[in-house]
C-alpha cells in the first residue's frame, strides 16, 4: 500500500487520544463490605462485567475511527507496480479516437464531443513539468497543437475547435508514435490515455504486438459508448451487359448487428435527379445487392446512392463516377480475332483502338481505357515506361503471349513493373494430341456469367502455350497438365499463356471466344477506370490527359486547387486526397477532363467492440487499465499512476464505526444509567 499524502499519516496520532482519556479517568473504588448488601454485589457482577466489556468496545470504536480518518487523509492506494509518490514530471501520449464511427450520436451529442471533453478534462491532471502529446486515431495520425508541449491552454483551445474526421481508426499507428515518443523521454513517469469506441476493425493493423521493452508505461483506455447496430451502402459496381451500351449499376447493402431491424427506403440519382427507389432489408442476410440500370449517354455519369440516416448517417450515402461511353481499348501486335471481337458488330460496348507496335506512348495510352499485348515481341525502355505509368495512372492490362515473344525481354524489362511472375519458354503438346482447360475458378467474375455446368473451353484445343511461373499472381485457369492458362498478375494485369491463333489454338474459332474476351475485358475496366472511386486517405491517380488551359480540382464545395496551364501537352494529375466526400470535377473552362467520386471506408461502420483482452495480448508489455466513459476522469489517473484508490473504502468503514459507536454508547446509557444511580456505572 501506498499514500499520495503520507504526511497526513501523523494525524493518526490522534487515535491514542480516547485511550488517554480512558486510563486518565479511570477510577479505583475502595471496598467496604457491608454484609446486608452481599446479595446486591452478586447480583451487579454480571452487569458489570457486560459495562466493562462495553467500554472496551467504545474505546476500539473510537480508536479505529480516527485512524481510519486520518488513513483516509493520506490518501491509500493499492497497486502492484513500482512507487510513484505524489506528482512526477510526466511524458504522456493521449490518442483521440476522431474515426467516423465516432460521429454518431447517443444522449443527443456525438461520441466525438464527449470524448473531446474527456481529453480537456484530463489536461487537468498535467503540469509544466509534463510534456503532453495528442494524436488522432485516425489514419494517418496527426497531432493536435504542439506536440509535445506544456502549453496545456493551447491544448484545450486545439481540443475545443477539433471536428471529427472522416477516415478510419488504425491503433497501431497512433501507439507505435507513442512509444517511440515515451521510449525516448526521460521523465520518470511516462503514460498513454486512449479515448475510443474502441472499434475491433481500429485494432487489426498490428502486424505484430507492440513491444515496450523495459518501459514501466501505463495506458488507461476509457472506452466511449456502446456496441450498436448500423446499416452502410458498401459497394456500388458497374459492368456492360453484351450486346447493349447500358450501364448497370450494382449496389451493394450491408447491415451490422441488424437483429430484427425492417426495411429502409434506399434511392438513387443521377446528376441529382432521382433515378430510382428500392427498400433494403437484407432479411436473414446481413447483405443485400440491388441492380439498377443507367441510362446511356456521352461524357461521365455521377450520381449517389442514399438510405434513410441512423445515428451514423455518414455511411448511409455512397457517391459514383462513371465515363458512360463505349471502353476504349487500345489493341498491339497480332489481334485480328481480338479487333474483330471489340467490332460494333460484336457488341459489348467497346471500341477498339489500333496502336502500331513500337509507337506505344503516353499520348497514344492517354485514349485507352484497356490495353491489350497481343504476341508482341519486346518493348522498348519508353513504352516499358509508358505502359508502367499507364497502370499506375488506372489502366488495365491484358497480355497474350505467343511465339513471337521474347521471354528474355520480357522478363526482364516488362513483367517486373507489373507483378510477380516469370515466363520459362514455350511448351508444345506434341504430334497430334492437345491440351485442354478443365480447371477454373467458377466463382471468378470472368466465368460468372456462363452456366453452373459449362465449361467456356470446353470445345477447345490448346497445342501449345508458354510455361510461367505465376509468383503472387492468382491463376484462375489451369491447362489439364496442371500449367497456369489464364493468370490475374495483380489487380489491373491478366495475362493469358496461350495467343488468339489457330498456330497455338482453335479458341479464337469457337462460340465462345467473344464472351470470354468480353467478359475478361469488362472485369479489367471496371477494376480500372470503370467506376472512378475512391476512399478518404487514398492516394487519388487521375489518367494523364492532354489539356489545354488552366485546370482546376472541383469539389462539393467549390474550387479546392488550381493546376497551371500545360500548353496542350500530355500531364497527369496528382491529387491529395481531400477530407470530405462526395463528387469532384477536374475541368478546363472549355471541358470536363475527370469525375470522381470520393467515399468513407465502410469497414469503419461495423461497430463491433475489441475484446479487452485480445488488445491487452497487444498491449501485452504495458500495465492496461480500461474505465468506462461514466467514471470519473480523477479517480481513473489516480488509479492509473497509484493504483486502486482506498480512500474512499476507509472513509466508508469510519462511517460504519460511528455508526456502532453511536450504538453502542446509546445501548450503554439506557442499561445502565438509571436516575440516582452511583457516577461509578457512567460511560467513561
Amino acid at each position: 500500500m501506498n499514500f499520495l499524502n503520507p504526511l497526513y499519516l501523523v494525524a493518526a496520532l490522534t487515535a491514542l487520544v480516547p485511550l488517554i482519556i480512558h486510563l486518565l479517568h479511570r477510577q479505583r473504588a475502595r471496598i467496604e463490605v457491608f454484609p446486608s448488601l452481599e446479595f446486591l454485589r452478586r447480583m451487579m457482577r454480571k452487569k458489570t462485567r457486560r459495562f466493562h466489556l462495553k467500554q472496551i468496545l467504545l474505546l476500539i470504536a473510537r480508536i479505529l475511527l480516527l485512524l481510519l480518518i486520518a488513513l483516509a487523509l493520506a490518501g491509500p492506494t493499492l497497486t502492484g507496480g513500482r512507487v510513484v509518490r505524489g506528482h512526477l514530471p510526466t511524458t504522456a501520449v493521449v490518442i483521440l479516437d476522431d474515426s467516423f464511427s465516432m460521429q454518431r450520436t447517443e444522449g443527443g451529442s456525438s461520441l466525438f464531443d464527449e470524448a473531446a471533453e474527456k481529453t480537456i478534462d484530463l489536461l487537468d491532471y498535467f503540469d509544466r513539468t509534463d510534456d503532453v502529446h495528442v494524436l488522432t486515431g485516425s489514419y494517418p495520425s496527426t497531432s493536435f497543437g504542439a506536440s509535445g508541449t506544456s502549453d496545456l491552454e493551447g491544448l484545450r483551445a486545439a481540443l475545443r475547435e477539433a471536428d471529427c474526421s472522416n477516415r478510419t481508426t488504425d491503433m497501431a499507428v497512433p501507439l507505435r508514435q507513442a512509444l517511440a515518443i515515451l521510449q525516448a523521454s526521460s521523465k520518470p513517469n511516462r503514460e498513454i490515455h486512449i479515448i475510443s469506441d474502441m472499434q475491433q476493425a481500429g485494432w487489426e493493423g498490428f502486424e505484430e504486438d507492440l513491444d515496450a521493452g523495459d518501459s514501466d508505461i501505463k495506458v488507461l483506455v476509457i472506452d466511449m459508448g456502446r456496441e450498436s447496430a448500423n446499416a452502410c451502402v458498401e459497394d456500388i459496381g458497374f459492368r456492360i451487359p453484351a450486346g447493349t451500351d447500358n450501364l448497370e449499376m450494382e449496389v451493394t447493402f450491408k447491415r451490422f448487428h441488424s437483429g430484427n431491424a425492417q426495411g429502409r427506403v434506399a434511392e438513387v440519382f443521377v446528376k441529382d435527379a432521382l433515378l430510382d427507389r428500392a427498400v433494403f432489408s437484407a432479411g436473414e442476410s446481413s447483405v443485400e445487392k440491388e441492380r439498377f440500370s443507367l441510362p446511356a449517354t456521352e461524357g461521365f455519369l455521377w450520381g449517389e446512392v442514399t438510405m434513410a440516416e441512423d445515428r451514423l448517417p455518414i455511411d448511409d450515402r455512397r457517391y459514383y463516377a462513371v465515363p458512360s461511353r463505349r471502353r476504349v481499348v487500345g489493341v498491339v501486335g497480332d489481334a485480328y480475332y481480338v479487333k474483330t471481337a471489340l467490332s460494333p458488330e460484336g457488341g459489348g460496348g467497346f471500341r477498339p483502338l489500333d496502336i502500331e507496335e513500337g509507337s506505344l506512348n503516353r499520348e497514344s495510352l492517354a485514349r485507352a481505357d484497356v490495353l491489350v499485348l497481343s504476341n508482341v515481341p519486346r518493348f522498348s525502355p519508353l513504352e516499358v515506361e509508358a505502359i508502367s505509368e499507364f497502370v499506375l495512372a488506372g489502366g488495365s492490362v491484358l497480355i497474350f503471349l505467343g511465339s513471337r515473344v521474347d521471354v528474355g525481354a520480357y522478363n526482364r524489362n516488362l513483367l517486373p513493373h507489373l507483378g510477380d511472375m516469370r515466363i520459362e519458354g514455350a511448351s508444345p503438346a506434341g504430334g497430334t494430341a492437345f491440351y485442354t482447360i478443365e480447371r477454373f475458378e467458377r466463382g471468378h467474375r470472368i466465368f460468372d456469367k456462363f452456366k453452373s455446368d459449362a465449361n467456356p473451353f470446353a470445345d477447345t484445343r490448346f497445342y501449345q502455350f508458354m510455361k510461367v511461373r505465376a509468383g503472387d499472381g492468382h491463376t484462375i485457369a489451369s491447362f489439364s497438365d496442371g500449367s497456369p492458362a489464364i493468370v490475374e498478375v495483380s489487380d489491373r494485369v491478366m495475362v493469358v499463356t496461350t495467343p488468339p491463333d489457330v498456330a497455338w489454338n482453335d479458341f479464337a474459332l469457337t462460340s465462345q471466344f467473344l464472351p470470354v474476351l468480353h467478359e475478361t475485358l469488362l472485369y479489367l475496366s471496371s477494376r480500372a477506370r470503370l467506376s472512378r472511386s475512391y476512399h478518404l486517405g487514398e492516394e487519388i491517380l487521375i489518367p494523364s490527359t492532354p489539356a489545354e488551359g488552366e485546370v482546376v480540382l472541383e469539389g462539393p464545395n467549390g474550387v479546392i486547387r488550381h493546376f497551371p496551364d500545360a500548353g496542350g501537352r500530355i500531364v497527369g494529375f496528382p491529387i491529395r486526397s481531400p477530407e470530405e466526400a462526395g463528387i469532384y470535377f477536374l475541368k478546363t473552362d472549355r471541358e470536363t477532363l475527370s469525375v470522381f467520386a470520393l467515399n468513407v471506408d465502410t469497414s469503419e461502420s461495423d461497430l463491433t467492440k475489441a475484446d479487452i483482452n485480445q488488445v491487452k495480448s497487444k498491449l501485452r508489455d504495458f500495465d492496461l487499465r480500461q474505465v468506462s466513459e461514466t467514471d470519473d476522469v480523477g479517480e481513473s489517473v489516480s488509479m492509473l499512476r497509484q493504483g486502486r484508490d482506498l480512500a474512499r473504502m476507509f472513509l466508508w468503514a469510519a462511517l460504519a464505526l460511528l455508526l456502532l459507536e453511536t450504538v453502542l454508547a446509546s445501548s450503554f446509557w439506557r442499561r445502565f444509567r438509571a436516575p440516582g444511580e452511583d457516577d461509578a456505572f457512567a460511560d467513561s
